[in-house]
């Protein structure tokens, strides 16, 4: 579903790193280099979130007989790893040998970087709102209470990735702004240099806490607690059914799961099978992307059970 806004922030992070890269060799700004290498590897990211798109889409195999959709989860993680591991450390490097090694001010074009830095903000902002809006349509699928619920739970994490990027992009560039005005008005490099350091900080922090939320998909994390909710009302609303033991999900991808119950049927259940043909109707009616095949159920009696 992040297809459009995908393509949206490639392009904008494209164009604007080679905007901030020339502004930044030309006025000799450490903040302006750093947002270069911020843009630059946001648009690796977003080959590789697309790339990740596109390997999930394969026909499941005799080695994946679920399918591929967690390649998705993984290069997230990925994307996780690259905003602190590379934008983030060049960031910091840029600043502190702008603080140690370079204390000289350049006055020449330096207004340039201003309004790169106001062009690029416009822009950023441009892919921010379309990704927000694929947000929004999420809330209004899934019915969630506000557009922060919807984020949790659309567990979707390209769309989530692109939120985080996009977020942390406007952070570093209003950063970036502030900085180079203050640099530009006391012309001292050294809060030009403090400025790249703020930004890798902000890069390193939101990569780390990116990345720890794309782990636990990555590790087999369960549904959210509206679906589990879901599966609850649906499976306990059968008279058939006695009581369910136990509820164990994992999600396979944005709109791919795994449900399996343990569920104990009345006595008088004759057809056990067919009830269970029953459950598997309702839930995939009321969860529209869990299939027949990803559903396990364990049945048993109520006599057994007592009896056991």
């Amino acid at each position: 579903m992040a297809g459009s806004s995908l393509k949206v922030a490639l392009i904008v992070n494209f164009v604007i790193g080679i905007m901030k890269l020339f502004a930044g060799l030309l006025t000799g700004s450490a903040a302006m280099i750093a947002e270069a290498y911020h843009s630059f590897a946001d648009t690796m990211n977003q080959i590789l979130l697309a790339l990740g798109i596109r390997i999930s889409k394969r026909s499941p195999d005799l080695e994946h007989p679920f399918g591929y959709q967690k390649n998705q989860f993984f290069w997230a993680f990925v994307v996780a790893i690259l905003i602190f591991g590379i934008s983030g450390t060049l960031a910091l490097f840029e600043g502190f040998e702008k603080i140690l090694h370079d204390d000289e001010f350049h006055s020449e074009n330096f207004l340039l970087n201003i309004v790169v830095l106001v062009i690029a903000i416009g822009l950023e902002f441009f892919a921010f709102r379309t990704a927000y809006k694929e947000a929004q349509e999420y809330k209004e699928i899934l019915q969630s209470d506000s557009i922060f619920e919807a984020i949790d739970d659309m567990q979707d994490p390209v769309l989530l990735s692109l939120l985080v990027e996009d977020s942390l992009a406007l952070i570093g560039l209003s950063v970036a702004l502030v900085g180079v005005i203050i640099t530009y008005i006391t012309e001292n490099s050294f809060y030009d240099g403090l400025t790249s350091i703020f930004i890798g900080i902000i890069l390193v922090v939101g990569g780390v806490l990116l990345a720890r939320e794309n782990k636990t998909y990555l590790i087999g994390k369960s549904v959210t607690d509206r679906t589990k909710k879901t599966i609850n009302e649906v499976v306990t609303a059968f008279e058939s059914i006695d009581s369910l033991v136990s509820r164990k999900t994992m999600l396979l991808g944005p709109k791919d799961m795994i449900l399996a119950l343990d569920v104990i049927f009345s006595d008088d259940v004759i057809d056990i099978p067919g009830e269970i043909d029953k459950i598997e109707a309702k839930l995939i009616e009321a969860i529209p992307h869990l299939t027949a095949n990803k559903i396990f159920i364990e049945a048993q009696s109520a006599s057994k059970t007592k009896s056991n």
